[in-house]
C-alpha cells in the first residue's frame, strides 16, 4: 500500500475511532451524572465545564496552530520548540487557572464555587497536550486515539464508581479533570524528555520564543472564538435560566454536540483526499462544495432519523425528567444539517489559507449566538442559540457565492465593441 494511503487510512480511521468511543463516552457519562444527581447538578456542572472553557480560551495563546508549523524535522530544532512551548503554555495556564479559581471562589456560592474550581483543573492539561501534537508531527495519530480512548472509559468507570459509593456531586465531576489527564499524559510520556531535558544548546532560543509569541498572538483570536462558539450558550443561558432548565438544555445541546464532533471529524479525515488536492482555486471551491453536500445530507439523514426515534433515544439516556429536552434536541439536530455542510465547505478556506474569512464567519456566528438569547422569546430561549447559529452560517455563505458570483458575471460579461482595454481615463 502506498505510504500516502496508508497514513490517509489511518489518520481516518483514527480520527472517526476517537470520536466514535469519545461520543459514546459522553451519552454514557451524561446519563450517569444526570440520573443520579439530576437536573439542577448536571445544570450546574454544564454552567462549570463551559465557563472553565470560555476562561481557558484565554490561556490558548500557545495553540497547536501556532506551534505545529515550525516544529519541524530536525531533532534539535523540534526539542528547542517543544521545551520552549511547554513552558510557555505552563506558566500562562497556570496564572488563568489560579485568576480564574479566585474568582470562582469569591463571586459565586460555595457549592458552584467548588464545581467551577474543579472543572478549571481541566486547563492543566494544555502543557501536557503537546505530546499529543508531537505524535501527529511524528505520524503516530494511534497514540492519540489509544489514550483518549483509554481516557473515555476511565471517565465512564469513575462516575460508575462514585454512583456505587453514592458520593456526592462534586466528586462525580472530577471524572471530567481526570479524562483530561489520562487523555494528554499517554501521548506526552512518550516525549517528555522533550520538555524536562534542557536542550544542548539554546542558541537561538529568543527567536523561538519570539516566534511562538508572535504565531501565538497571530491565531489566538480564531483559536478563543472557536471554544466561545462551542459555550457560550450554556454560560449566557446558566445566566439567564434557572439551573434546572440549564441541566435540561445542557442534555439535549451535548448529544448535538456530541453528534457535530462526528461531522467536524469526517471534513477534517476526508479534506486531504477529497478537497486539498486541487490545483487551483476553481477546484478547490467545487470539491469543498462536493463535500459540504455530502455531508450536509448526513446530517439531514440524522435530523430525519431523530424525528423517528430522537425521542425515546433521548428519554432512555436521560430519563423522563428531561423530556422537555428531546424537542430541543430534535430542532438543533436539524440545525446541525447547516453546521455539517460548513465543515466540507471551510475547507475550501483551509485549503486556500483564507483564514481572515475563516475568522470573520466565527465572529459574525458568536455574535448572534451572544444576542440570540435576548432576541428570542422567553419560551423558545433554549431553541435561540442553535437557529443563530444555523442562520449566520446560511447568510455568511450566501455572502461569500453571492460575491463569486457577482466576480464572474464580470468577468464573462462581453466588452462593448468600441471599447479599449485600460483604465478609464
Amino acid at each position: 500500500m502506498n505510504p500516502f494511503v496508508r497514513l490517509l487510512f489511518s489518520s481516518l480511521t483514527g480520527v472517526l475511532c476517537e470520536k466514535v468511543v469519545g461520543a459514546l463516552a459522553a451519552v454514557a457519562s451524561n446519563h450517569l451524572f444526570a440520573n443520579i444527581y439530576g437536573a439542577r447538578l448536571f445544570g450546574e456542572l454544564q454552567f462549570a465545564l463551559s465557563l472553565s472553557a470560555v476562561a481557558g480560551s484565554t490561556a490558548l495563546l500557545f495553540s497547536a496552530q501556532s506551534v505545529a508549523p515550525i516544529l519541524g524535522k530536525h531533532p534539535r530544532l523540534r526539542h528547542l520548540v517543544f521545551y520552549r512551548a511547554f513552558r510557555l503554555r505552563l506558566f500562562s495556564t497556570l496564572g488563568v487557572m489560579l485568576v480564574f479559581s479566585l474568582g470562582a471562589w469569591f463571586l459565586m456560592i460555595r457549592a458552584s464555587a467548588e464545581l467551577a474550581i474543579v472543572a478549571g483543573l481541566l486547563l492543566i492539561v494544555e502543557p501536557i497536550a503537546l505530546g499529543s501534537l508531537m505524535a501527529y508531527a511524528e505520524k503516530s495519530p494511534w497514540v492519540v486515539t489509544r489514550a483518549k480512548t483509554l481516557a473515555s472509559g476511565v471517565r465512564v468507570l469513575w462516575l460508575f464508581a462514585a454512583a456505587h459509593a453514592s458520593a456526592g456531586a462534586l466528586i462525580a465531576s472530577i471524572a471530567w479533570p481526570i479524562e483530561a489527564i489520562v487523555a494528554a499524559a499517554g501521548p506526552f510520556r512518550r516525549y517528555r524528555q522533550l520538555a524536562l531535558k534542557t536542550p544542548q544548546s539554546l542558541a537561538g532560543d529568543d527567536v523561538v520564543t519570539k516566534t511562538l509569541v508572535i504565531r501565538g498572538l497571530k491565531f489566538w483570536p480564531a483559536v478563543a472564538a472557536g471554544v466561545l462558539v462551542v459555550r457560550l450558550d450554556r454560560v449566557l443561558l446558566g445566566m439567564l435560566i434557572s439551573k434546572a432548565d440549564l441541566g435540561i438544555y445542557s442534555a439535549a445541546a451535548s448529544l448535538v454536540e456530541q453528534w457535530n464532533s462526528v461531522g467536524a471529524a469526517l471534513a477534517l479525515a476526508l479534506g486531504p483526499s477529497m478537497v486539498f488536492i486541487a490545483r487551483n482555486e476553481i477546484q478547490l471551491r467545487e470539491k469543498a462544495q462536493k463535500l459540504g453536500i455530502y455531508l450536509g445530507i448526513l446530517g439531514a439523514v440524522a435530523f430525519v432519523g431523530s424525528l423517528f426515534i430522537g425521542r425515546t433515544v433521548f428519554l432512555l439516556i436521560y430519563g423522563p425528567n428531561f423530556a422537555a429536552g428531546a424537542p430541543v434536541m430534535i430542532y438543533a439536530t436539524a440545525c446541525s444539517i447547516v453546521l455539517f455542510a460548513d465543515y466540507g465547505l471551510t475547507t475550501w478556506f483551509i485549503a486556500a489559507r483564507r483564514y481572515r474569512l475563516i475568522l470573520i464567519k466565527q465572529g459574525v456566528t458568536l455574535l448572534s449566538i451572544a444576542a440570540s438569547p435576548f432576541i428570542a422569546p422567553k419560551i423558545w430561549i433554549m431553541f435561540a442559540p442553535s437557529t443563530a447559529t444555523a442562520a449566520s452560517l446560511i447568510a455568511f455563505w450566501c455572502v461569500i457565492y453571492g460575491q463569486n458570483a457577482y466576480r464572474m458575471s464580470k468577468v464573462r460579461k462581453p466588452s462593448p465593441s468600441n471599447s479599449f482595454p485600460g483604465p478609464n481615463l
